[in-house]
């Protein structure tokens, strides 16, 4: 009897252990039970290697307790760090043969929870769904393995990493697909006509050239939807957008600052299996993650770890509070008194031109460097101050290739001018329109918007003069409104984004790409600044309340030693007790 109650204990324990992964996500009692009972637990010891990279496994491993790192030959550093409530080798059991990609160690004596590939496949007969869950998580892996973040912090680890939906990508191609079959068709009747009608000849270079565009049109939309991702990590939620050379943006939650989390799916999604995310943050913000591939999965596995990080947030307040009483207790009265008037640390003024440079950077619209998000002025901005030197080139470029290449006449003949006089005048005319094309390139570059995590930024620099800023702090943002005008701001998704600060001062991001998009990045930054000053007052108040917890003690262990109470000894202690005679 106490035996069997004893497994009764171990097996409701082992489904609330359950309960909190993702990768069981969608069971119900009976199904969790079944799990539980088919997990061995294995012990290693500090140091120990659980599985070495190229080795073959059938092993899925769940931490109870303890820690491991991953490490992969070649890489010097660990490439992530696992603990309690974690796990890996989910493709050794979903895949017949899987070789481990990275050597797993532990760093500390760990517990771990293990299910075979043979006992996998016989609860999916039970539970169908663990293949998606499991489905998602190889997924991830996949993704992460080939692709590289630049942004991502040392030893943060990937959860979660998906695209939009496929049936996303499927609706961008339509538009070139049928393009490239009414090409394909129009080549067809035109070679056919053309046997009767030579003259129709050309038009089949013109259909060909449609479909040629068709495909590049389909290339495009694919690269598009490519570079787009979905990433839930131990420290945040993300949502990267690129247009390759152009435009790049990252919309991010901390977990800590998580509120709620909902799904929301039409019919369509329903039936294939995506849908938007809405993340509401405690700050009043909202990041919407739209056309999720397995959304309720995405949202499980980020409400897994915001609890896990409001956990690990409430046990670091408790020890600071803690290290603070601490401090002032046991080296309170060796800490020196702080200067108080005095600024230190001052950070050198940074050149706001910097890393912007490069070919990587030559039309970008939005960019990151570090913390500082800068935005130019949108292509049609450029072409509308270039077109004219750039089509003065063109002709020149076009006179030059028609001097090379005509056998009988030349410009030269034609306007009754001596040849070198005439190369002359192209030189000159070609060397001022190059170096007005520069210019008016340079006068868009250096007329940049920027936003840091305390301010926003106006810059204007002509290329032969001085540049003028115009400053705002973040807290003094009072209204944000974003603007497209016209059907060309429509058409080419740009235009202003107009920020009211106190006073009455008005600030413009004139005609920047995706308006809304940037005026979300203002507010969540504005937002981000405000929680950041709540919480230092926070600390502040808290390092008050340890100096006053500590004055008071400090000052009655003062007053017992004066009226001679042993400062080891309560106060009663020190009355003098009656004697039974």
């Amino acid at each position: 009897m106490q035996e069997a109650l004893s497994m009764l204990n171990e097996t409701s324990e082992r489904v609330a252990f359950l309960n909190r992964i993702q990768l069981f996500y969608g069971l119900n009692q009976e199904q969790f039970e079944a799990v539980a009972k088919e997990l061995t637990e294995e012990t290693f010891p500090a140091g120990k290697d659980i599985v070495k990279q190229g080795a073959e496994g059938d092993c899925l491993y769940l931490i109870w307790s303890g820690r491991v790192s991953l490490t992969q030959s070649g890489k010097e550093q660990p490439v992530a760090t696992y603990g309690a409530g974690d796990n890996f080798g989910e493709e050794s059991v979903l895949v017949n043969r899987h070789r481990w990609t990275a050597t797993v160690t532990t760093t500390e004596e760990t517990l771990v929870l293990v299910l075979r590939r043979a006992q996998f496949r016989n609860l999916l007969k039970q539970a169908p769904g663990l293949r998606t869950n499991f489905a998602v998580t190889v997924n991830t892996h996949r993704l992460e393995r080939r692709t590289l973040f630049k942004w991502l912090q040392s030893n943060e680890v990937i959860y979660f990493m998906s695209r939009k939906h496929p049936i996303l990508l499927g609706q961008a191609l339509i538009g070139p697909v049928l393009l490239a079959v009414a090409a394909i068709i129009g080549m067809l009747a035109v070679w056919y006509y053309s046997l009767w009608v030579p003259a129709l000849a050309g038009v089949w270079y013109l259909a060909l050239l449609v479909g040629l565009g068709a495909v590049g049109w389909a290339v495009w939309n694919g690269f598009d939807w490519s570079n787009d991702y979905y990433i839930i990590t131990d420290r945040r939620v993300v949502w990267v957008e690129k247009v390759v050379g152009i435009y790049e943006s990252r919309q991010e939650a901390p977990l800590s600052a998580i509120q709620r989390v909902n799904v929301e799916t039409e019919y369509s999604g329903r039936i294939l299996d995506y849908g938007d995310i809405v993340i509401s943050t405690i700050v009043g913000s909202t990041l919407k993650l739209e056309n999720v591939d397995h959304p309720y999965q995405a949202a499980a596995l980020i409400d897994q770890h915001w609890k896990r990080s409001k956990e690990t947030s409430r046990k670091m307040d408790l020890e600071e509070i803690n290290n603070a009483l601490r401090a002032r207790l046991l080296d309170g009265k060796d800490k020196p008194a702080q200067i108080q008037g005095i600024v230190t640390n001052q950070q050198e003024k940074k050149n706001p031109y910097e890393d912007q440079r490069g070919f990587a950077n030559l039309f970008r619209l939005r960019f990151e460097q570090l913390s500082t998000v800068t935005y130019r002025k949108h292509i049609i901005v450029l072409f509308e101050q270039t077109w004219i030197p750039g089509l003065i080139l063109f002709i020149l470029l076009g006179i030059f290739v028609y001097e090379v290449f005509s056998p009988t006449s030349s410009f030269a003949t034609l306007f009754n001018v001596k040849s070198g006089w005439l190369v002359l005048i192209w030189m000159f005319l070609f060397v001022a329109a190059l170096i007005w094309g520069i210019y008016e390139y340079l006068d868009w570059s250096n007329d940049i918007f920027q936003v840091t995590p305390e301010q926003i930024m106006d810059i204007d620099k002509t290329p032969l003069g001085e540049a003028t800023s115009d400053i705002a702090s973040l807290e003094n943002i009072l209204s944000i409104e974003s603007k497209r005008i016209g059907i060309l701001e429509l058409l080419f998704n740009y235009g202003t984004v107009y920020i009211t600060v106190g006073g009455g001062k008005e600030m413009a991001f004139e005609n920047v790409y995706n308006p809304s998009a940037v005026q979300e990045d203002i507010e969540r930054r504005r937002l981000e600044r405000i929680t950041k000053k709540e919480q230092e007052s926070i600390k502040a108040e808290r390092e008050r309340t340890a100096d006053w917890f500590a004055a008071y003690f400090n000052s009655e262990q003062q007053l017992r030693h004066e009226e001679g109470t042993p400062v080891d000894k309560k106060p009663e202690d020190s009355q003098p007790k009656n004697e039974v005679e």
